[in-house]
């Protein structure tokens, strides 16, 4: 049982240290001052990620021989 205590108690600093990461990558990020900026950037972002995952199909699709 102390294990699976002892276990955990490193998970948790490990996602504490990953948080503390994150925020300050944040912090020290650009924010756009304005929200119609931020609304392109946001749906830049998702149009970036479609057009990544439509190419890993592809290829996928590629290796495996499907239409």
């Amino acid at each position: 049982m102390d294990n699976i205590a002892e276990s955990l108690q490193n998970i948790n600093n490990t996602l504490q240290k990953h948080n503390e990461i994150a925020l300050k990558m944040l912090d020290t990020m650009q924010k756009p001052e304005n929200r119609f900026i931020r609304v392109l950037q946001v749906i830049g972002l998702g149009a970036g990620a479609l057009a990544i995952f439509n190419i890993i199909e592809n290829i996928v699709k590629w290796l495996t021989g499907g239409n």
